[in-house]
Formats: structure tokens, sequence, C-alpha cells
């Protein structure tokens, strides 16, 4: 009891010096953790007001590319899909979605849009080969004419882009004829328009021009598909669907996303060569580097393509893959199953504005039926491939291809047994056949950019005997 009276033993006093010590540790400390602090204020606010202009900067490079796309299409206004007005991108946040004010169709004169068609006409024939037959669109950024070869009546479509502003037209039309001489080089026999001959003009002011000259789709996809009526026109429906999608993996094949599928930018070449080729190409990108490597996806980037048709990843303002042309694609088929003659999208979001039901309509929770319910019974496996794969692998065209080639022998079988006779059992007509190998457009020229003449084609007998081949079997493509 008396130990537990005792009082408590005072405190051991501390070293001489060791408060003050400690003291003078922590009031350095935090002085270093101020600095640091204001240094770390100071560096951000200097970098956002240096980011701010250069996001601003770039996002109206990014609108006057996209316009500049628009004004050298190759598809005449009173002729394009009529597009609804869908936000793009539709889930990004609402800074993201600020509309950047540019030089616009109305910053244009009218009267100067004429005068320089009209000494564009002057002029021709340009280079002394293409004179102009009509006027395909005229815009802020150029002019495109239809033009036919004097020497040897090849038709094809000429884009003169003008110097405006940030010389957004002059950088899309040598981006595109790049690209197109790019997948020349590497494979001739791709369903792409090909570049027939480039150089530069002068307008009325003296100023550069770039100008190149394609080759010429003369039948609008649609205008030829509606020329056949029930089973017949879903078979070549999904014949189209097969060139399609060979024309996407020769652009794959070469590291390049098209990132604007739709049916303006696709088309017959004639009725004697019945191919389906895609052009206009300004929005394409490369999505491999110098060594073949699939570059690092950017974290934030400007929507590219149209809204109507692009994939829902595309549309939340994403970095785009090969998916996500494969999706275009898929849009673009359901579109083509549909042969009513209005030019209102058959696509369920084209009246939707509500972005919960777009995020729904455009994601793998979209009920396929009310997608895919005028295509074949195959498409379900390939939507269902399309929206459940993992982004990063390489897609299997394979897979998608073998579909496709059991559609087109079911609907052979189902045409052969309407038309009940024994003359429809015998293999279609050749001319009247689209044929996903478009090796033998003949009277297309090669690009020479040492001479930059165009020389003839040639079909050899094997070509002859190949063009008379099946559909699906003509196609081969890697994995």
């Amino acid at each position: 009891m008396a130990a537990q009276n005792a009082p408590a033993a005072p405190p051991r006093p501390s070293p001489v010096g060791q408060t003050s010590d400690k003291e003078a540790e922590q009031k350095s400390v935090r002085q270093r953790r101020s600095i640091i602090a204001t240094l770390l204020r100071s560096t951000k606010k200097k970098a956002k007001r240096s980011i701010r202009p250069e996001r601003y900067s770039k996002r109206k490079m990014d609108e006057a590319r996209r316009m500049a796309t628009k004004d050298l299409s190759c598809v005449k206004p009173a002729q394009r899909r009529t597009t609804s007005a869908i936000s793009a991108p539709m889930m990004a946040p609402t800074s993201a979605m600020r509309s950047i004010n540019i030089a616009d169709e109305g910053s244009v004169s009218v009267d100067e849009k004429h005068a320089l068609a009209e000494h564009l006409r002057s002029i021709a024939p340009f280079n002394k080969r293409w004179q102009v037959t009509e006027t395909i669109n005229e815009g802020t950024y150029g002019v495109v004419f239809a033009v036919k070869d004097v020497e040897t009546g090849v038709r094809g479509v000429i884009k003169v882009a003008k110097s405006v502003g940030d010389d957004a037209g002059n950088q899309t039309a040598e981006w595109e004829a790049f690209i197109l001489e790019k997948i020349y080089n590497q494979n001739p026999n791709a369903s792409i328009v090909r570049l027939l001959d480039k150089g530069v003009l002068a307008d009325q002011n003296g100023e550069a021009m770039q100008f190149m000259v394609l080759e010429k789709a003369e039948i609008a996809i649609l205008d030829y598909l509606n020329e056949f009526t029930g089973i017949e026109r879903k078979l070549k429906v999904t014949q189209a669907s097969l060139q399609l999608l060979k024309g996407i993996h020769d652009m794959h094949r070469e590291g390049l996303l098209h990132r604007d599928l739709k049916p303006d930018n696709m088309g017959i070449l004639s009725r004697e060569q019945p191919f389906v080729v895609l052009f206009d190409l300004g929005m394409t990108r490369m999505y491999t580097d110098e060594l073949g490597q699939i570059r690092v996806p950017r974290t934030t980037c400007p929507f590219r393509g149209t809204p109507e048709w692009a994939s829902g990843w595309a549309q939340k303002g994403r970095e785009q893959s090969r998916f996500d042309d494969l999706i275009g694609w898929l849009y673009v088929c359901c579109e083509l199953y549909d042969s009513s003659p209005t030019t209102v999208q058959p696509l369920p979001w084209t009246y939707r504005r509500s972005n919960k039901i777009l995020a729904l309509l455009k994601t793998n929770h979209c009920p396929a039926f009310i997608l895919l319910n005028r295509a074949p019974r195959q498409f379900y496996a390939i939507n269902t491939y399309l929206m459940s794969v993992n982004r990063n692998t390489t897609p299997n065209y394979r897979f998608i291809a073998d579909k496709l080639k059991q559609a087109i022998d079911e609907l052979e079988i189902a045409l052969r047994k309407e038309k009940g006779t024994a003359a429809s059992m015998s293999k279609p007509d050749v001319k009247s056949t689209i044929h996903p190998k478009s090796s033998r457009r003949k009277g297309a020229k090669k690009f020479d950019t040492h001479t930059s003449k165009a020389k003839d084609g040639e079909k050899s007998s094997q070509e002859e005997n190949d063009f008379k081949e099946s559909v699906a079997s003509q196609i081969v493509f890697d994995n």
C-alpha cells in the first residue's frame, strides 16, 4: 500500500539542446514542403495556360481538316445520304463537345467559288490530259470535277485543293494522295480507287493548288443494288459486303484505318467492271509506326467519321482500331440490306435523341434482332464476334469471310429455287455479278511518279479464267 501511494517519479530531463534541434528540423521540413507546394502550383498554372491554346488550335485544325475532307468528297451534295443530328462524341464531356468557330461555307463568297471553278475550266485540260466534263463539288477548301482523259478516254475525278487559312485543304489532298500511292505500290489489286495523276496548278490569283486525279466509281453502290429485288438483291448485297471487307482488309494490311466508312465512300467502278471500291480517304490514320508495330493509343483524341455509321467506342472520343472499321462495315451492311427507296438511314438509332439510348444501341447490350432484322442469319455470329472480341488482338477476317460465304451459298440456292428453271441453275452472267477481286480493272492507269503518265492495263487469260470463279474463293485473308 505504501508503494501504491508513493509519489510518481519526476520525468527525466532531456539532454541540453535536443528540444531545440527537433523544432528546428520540423521547421525546416515545413519550409521545404511549402516551397515545393508553391512551385507545383505555379508549374500547374503555367502548364495549364500553355496547354489550353495548343488544345484549342489542334481542335481547330482537326475541324478544318474534317471540313476539307467533306469539300473534297467525290459525291455530289445532293446525292449524299441524309444524316440525322446525332452528337459526336455522344458520351464525351460537355467541354469536349463545344463547337470551334473556323472558316465555314459562308466565309468564301459564292462568286469567288464560281470564279475558281471557271478559272480551272478555262485552263483545262489539266496536265494536257484531263478535260472537265462535270462539276461535282465546290467548297471552301477546293473544287472537285469529273474529268476524262483526252488520250485514252478513261474517266476520273480530279480534286483541286486551295490554300485557305491554315492550309487544311492542301494538307488533306497531300495526305490522301500519299495514302493512295502507298496502297497501290504495295498492293495493285486492292479494292481502293487508284491514283492516276497528281501535280500543282495555279489559281486565278497565282497561288499554288495541289491536285490529284483518281479512278472514278461511276455508279453509287445503292443505285446499283436498287436495280435488283427480292432474294437477288440480298445476294448482291452479300457479295458487295464481301468485297467491302476485302477493301478494309487491304487498308489494314498497310497499317491504315479508314475511320469514315459509309455508303457515300464506296461505289461500283463501272457496269463493265462491277467491282466495289473505296474512296475519299481523307480521314485515314496509320495505326502502325515505322517498324510496323501498333502505335500506343492516345488517351484523348478528336472524333473522326460520321456519327450514323461510327462505332460506339469511336463516339466516346477514344482511339479507334481495326475493329471500329469492321463495326462501321457491319452498320453499312445493315443499311444496304434495306431496300426502301428513301434516303433516311434504316438504322435503329436514326431517330433517337437520348444519349443513354444511343449508348445502349451501339454496345453489346443492343438486341441483335433490332439491328439485323433484314440481314442473313450469319450476321448474328459476326455481330457477336465484333461486339465481344478483345480489341487488342488481330481481327479474324477469315471467320467473317467464311460466314459471308455461307450466306452467299444459301442465297444462291434460294434464288435457283425461286426461278425454278433449268437455265437458272447455270452460273450468273459475269457482267452483272459483283466480284471481290479488283485486279481485272481494265483501262485503269498505273501512276508513274517519274513520268506522271498512265499506262494501260492488260487482262491475261489466267485472269479471264479467274474472273468466272466463285465470289468467296477469290479472297485470301491473313490472320
